[in-house]
């Protein structure tokens, strides 16, 4: 312990050493439209369109929500028919996110099939697309006790991997206690080192707002309480798709510290920024235990 706050100690006095007071001007940034779209299986579409902000620019929920470009005329096609979306609201009477967002009842995601979007504002575009591939459903799910709690739990999934290749993203909801499906701390996978091979994993709970102290000070963080039911999403999806994630929650974790280079987002989209992909998902339920 004190070989830890020895280090902390030097790193403080060499950071202060080296601060002085800087005034930045920094360029705003290009005006650029943001995309973030999905359609999974047996499911409508859902497609926010918003506009990209400044690094440092004040953040409230009036803020927030005069981002969302409510004229913009959104399509998606499955290759077969294509279809004009409208704006919902559902998400925002819920305060689920994201608010505001574009669908369709006229077409549900099918497996493989190949799904693409056209969004026009004004004289701007952007296109995606991205196939559906095929479900992959879990093995089993399980609770671990954890030493010295009663009252918590860590979930595990397992499966085995199907011999082509595969990128997961998973998802937990606790019933009456999530408005909806929450990306797991997990992050995505890539199955390179576990392909066609039984796997399994420490489904942990993830984050819904990780620049809130409140999160950090929850005495269920990344756990499950006994007695919760808890859904897990299963997603798979295609490489480009996991691309995005896998790069875009880089920067979210790890991309504010001033010690790493910043992370290249790879966007699925063009003429814009942000992604349009297909999950194929299957669910499981568990009562914690």
């Amino acid at each position: 312990m004190r070989i830890y706050k020895l280090f902390f100690l030097i790193l403080f006095l060499i950071l202060s050493s080296c601060s002085k007071e800087i005034d930045l001007d920094l360029p705003e940034p290009d005006k650029k439209y943001v995309v973030e779209g999905y359609i999974e299986n047996n499911h409508y579409p859902v497609i926010a369109v918003t506009r990209n902000s400044s690094y440092f620019d004040p953040i409230d929920s009036s803020y927030i929500m005069n981002l969302f470009v409510l004229d913009a005329k959104v399509y998606i096609s499955n290759g077969e028919n294509e279809v004009e979306c409208f704006l919902s609201t559902n998400n925002l009477i819920n305060g689920v996110w994201p608010y505001l967002y574009y669908t369709t009842n006229q077409m549900v995601g099918e497996l493989d099939k190949i799904y693409s979007i056209k969004v026009i504002i004004g004289s701007d575009t952007i296109t995606g697309s991205d196939t559906m591939p095929s479900q992959v459903f879990l093995d089993s799910l399980w609770c671990e006790p954890i030493k010295d709690n009663d009252t918590l739990k860590d979930l595990w999934i397992s499966l085995i991997d199907p011999p082509e290749k595969n990128f997961y993203r998973f998802f937990t909801k606790r019933q009456s206690r999530d408005n909806y499906f929450v990306p797991s701390a997990l992050f995505v996978l890539d199955d390179v080192y576990f392909n066609n091979q039984f796997f399994k994993v420490n489904l942990v709970r993830g984050i819904e707002n990780i620049y809130s102290d409140s999160t950090y000070q929850d005495p269920e963080l990344g756990k499950y309480k006994v007695g919760d039911t808890v859904i897990v999403k299963t997603a798979n999806m295609t490489r480009q798709h996991y691309n995005f994630w896998r790069t875009a929650e880089q920067e979210i974790y790890i991309g504010s510290s001033p010690f790493i280079n910043p992370v290249r987002i790879r966007h699925t989209v063009k003429g814009g920024l942000g992604v349009f992909g297909c999950y194929a998902t299957t669910y499981d339920t568990i009562v914690i235990y």
